[in-house]
């Protein structure tokens, strides 16, 4: 019998999420509860957990269960709270008991990694501390989860220089993805300026070639690996094929996904990575039609996911 899981996502975003979600329903600012689909990642879930116990917030009460889920190999443990005003309240009980737990666990402690350098099958073991006296206990093995970030809050950094905080979502997204652009693949960024996904490329060393009619940001308009066309983007056509297609604009998503699907069809790119910007309602239809275009276009492994960085879009990726 299928295990119900509890789901966190942007707050607002609490509907999607549970329509996403078999016997989905809303509990709290930013937190579902539900099943996942078979074979699917929830869109809007930015991270997961199968309840294997619900209990008091209280270390007593967690600390048998995490022993016997972190088993007795190297495991990962993630302590959260929902990313919401009522859950970032509790973030203090949440690192109280992180800390504790970890001092209970005594020489098991030692056998604590990162959950992004478990190896497959190993468990990231999760609390989700949903109120002052409520917990959440559950375990996966980390191939299997939505995120290795605690909550799924993928906190990117952004690099001295960046033209915008965009280029924060294109750090995530590449994480994401699990990688990224090399040194002299050749990168076309439509809608791109004012830079802030065009900067995140030429410091992996990528030649870029960015279309927007709009200025781009002095610190790289002169860099050699960019070249700027000052035009239509949805009339653009590269010269020879792409090695990614790059895509951060404020038009629909079924726009912006015929758009892809064109790319598709005539071979323009192998891998795709794009933003699609959401209405304000019906927005896992939205995801399913633009999902749809872009896969009748001819890409495959189409994955979408809201990202910590991203507001009211999603994130796309699929390749040729």
């Amino acid at each position: 019998m299928a295990t119900d899981s509890i789901w966190t996502c942007r707050a607002g975003f609490e509907p999607d999420l549970a329509e996403e979600l078999a016997g989905g329903r809303v509990i709290a600012p930013a937190l579902c509860r539900g099943r996942e689909k078979p074979g699917t990642l929830p869109t809007f879930g930015r991270q997961g957990l199968p309840i294997f116990a619900e209990t008091r917030a209280r270390v007593e009460q967690c600390l048998p269960r995490v022993r016997e889920l972190a088993g007795d190999g190297s495991f990962a443990l993630h302590v959260w709270v929902p990313d919401s005003d009522a859950g970032n309240a509790l973030t203090g009980l949440a690192d109280r008991i992180g800390r504790e737990l970890r001092t209970g666990l005594g020489d098991a402690a030692a056998r604590e990694r990162r959950a992004d350098r478990l190896a497959p099958g190993e468990p990231l073991v999760q609390i989700a501390v949903t109120a002052e006296d409520q917990a959440f206990i559950g375990a996966s093995a980390v191939s299997e989860v939505a995120s290795t970030w605690p909550g799924g809050r993928a906190r990117m950094k952004l690099p001295p220089g960046a033209p915008s905080r965009a280029t924060a979502k294109l750090l995530e997204a590449l994480t994401w993805v699990g990688h990224g652009p090399g040194p002299g693949e050749v990168c076309v960024d439509l809608g791109a300026a004012p830079g802030g996904w065009t900067f995140a490329l030429l410091a992996r060393r990528a030649r870029v070639i960015a279309v927007d009619r709009a200025a781009m940001a002095p610190a790289i308009a002169k860099d050699r690996r960019l070249r700027h066309v000052r035009g239509n983007a949805f009339e653009y056509r590269p010269d020879e094929p792409a090695d990614w297609l790059l895509c951060d604009m404020v038009e629909r998503p079924a726009q912006v996904a015929k758009l892809l699907a064109r790319w598709g069809r005539e071979g323009m790119a192998r891998l795709v990575l794009s933003n699609l910007k959401l209405p304000m309602k019906k927005r896992v239809a939205a995801v399913a039609e633009a999902c749809g275009i872009v896969q009748g276009g001819g890409w495959k492994g189409v994955r979408t996911r809201q990202l910590y960085h991203d507001r009211d879009e999603i994130t796309l990726f699929a390749h040729a």
